[in-house]
């Protein structure tokens, strides 16, 4: 008897923290200081409704038939332009996100990429996001995937009790209209930029990373898994870098990534090395591309596509 009073008061306890924790959270969301919600002012994981997250997940139609879809991290958001493929008679869309780790994109996948709308997908493979957690990425992507059901597995692969705040914003914000909006915006949810490299050379920004983490990993192939389960073609990529980043720690990523390709039979298209590329002509930073270097890799992408037959 003892214990199910135990029982019965803990899970009252819990009921209670949980609403006292909702209804505070809907006050520091509603409370402004310094221009922003109060809730933002607690923590720098938490993020606001809105950008190019957003913008891409609500303009998804499920519904609709695309050859390719590009799923990753900010190589992928901002390096495969929809414009250029459909100039080449390709229908594609951009589900790539800042920071998004291959975790994150497991369930991007799954719940947004189909054998009926999907016959391809170029999976941007870039070093950074394999030695991160993820959590900041989640947190952009809990606030803006157009999915209750995707937010929910996102927040379900981590054990950090921030992850409920994450969900209670999400849901607190559901009706609200979003923060800001991406000015870079382009339809089939890419990012545009025109900038070029400000700042002097070389770069050491591919040097000293870690281990790439098994979690990672894992999910990667869980990825390819899934797709492979559906039908849908798969092939790795890795965009351009300058030509003055010290690429000795990419090599170790690269032949894990080819093993892992070989693996399931499938294509990794890596440029990292490319030298078609001019730094401060086709670049905006140390690791992304401009408008110009997109327009450029995109058309080599496409030749060796079709010349490996994997388009027409």
């Amino acid at each position: 008897m003892k214990s199910q009073e135990f029982i019965k008061n803990g899970f009252y306890f819990l009921i209670v923290s949980v609403l006292i924790n909702f209804t505070l959270l809907t006050l520091m969301c509603k409370m402004s200081y310094d221009g922003k919600p109060a809730i933002y002012r607690t923590a720098d994981v938490y993020k606001l409704k809105g950008g190019n997250s957003f913008q891409k997940f609500q303009e998804f139609d499920k519904d609709k038939k695309y050859d390719i879809i590009i799923i990753g991290s900010s190589h992928a958001n901002s390096s495969y332009d929809p414009r250029n493929f459909q100039k080449a008679g390709l229908g594609m869309y951009n589900l790539g996100t800042s920071g998004q780790t291959p975790l994150n994109t497991y369930f991007v996948a799954k719940n947004y990429i189909k054998s009926d709308n999907c016959k391809m997908v170029l999976f941007d493979i870039y070093d950074g996001i394999f030695n991160s957690n993820g959590f900041e990425s989640s947190s952009d992507l809990i606030q803006n995937i157009s999915s209750n059901k995707a937010a929910i597995e996102i927040a379900g692969g981590f054990t950090n009790p921030q992850v409920i705040n994450m969900l209670a914003l999400r849901f607190i914000n559901s009706n609200s209209e979003p923060a800001f909006l991406d000015s870079t915006y382009v339809k089939n949810g890419y990012s545009e930029n025109n900038d070029t490299i400000k700042y002097s050379l070389p770069f050491d920004e591919y040097e000293n990373r870690n281990t790439p983490s098994t979690s990672q990993i894992k999910y990667l192939e869980k990825t390819i898994k899934y797709l492979q389960e559906k039908n849908i073609k798969v092939v790795l990529t890795s965009i351009p870098l300058p030509k003055e980043i010290s690429k000795s720690e990419h090599k170790k990523l690269a032949e894990l990534i080819s093993e892992i390709a070989k693996k399931y039979s499938i294509n990794y298209l890596d440029y990292s090395f490319n030298s078609n590329f001019d730094t401060e002509l086709n670049f905006y930073d140390s690791h992304n591309l401009n408008q110009d270097g997109v327009n450029l890799y995109n058309k080599i992408l496409l030749q060796d596509l079709r010349k490996m037959n994997l388009i027409k």
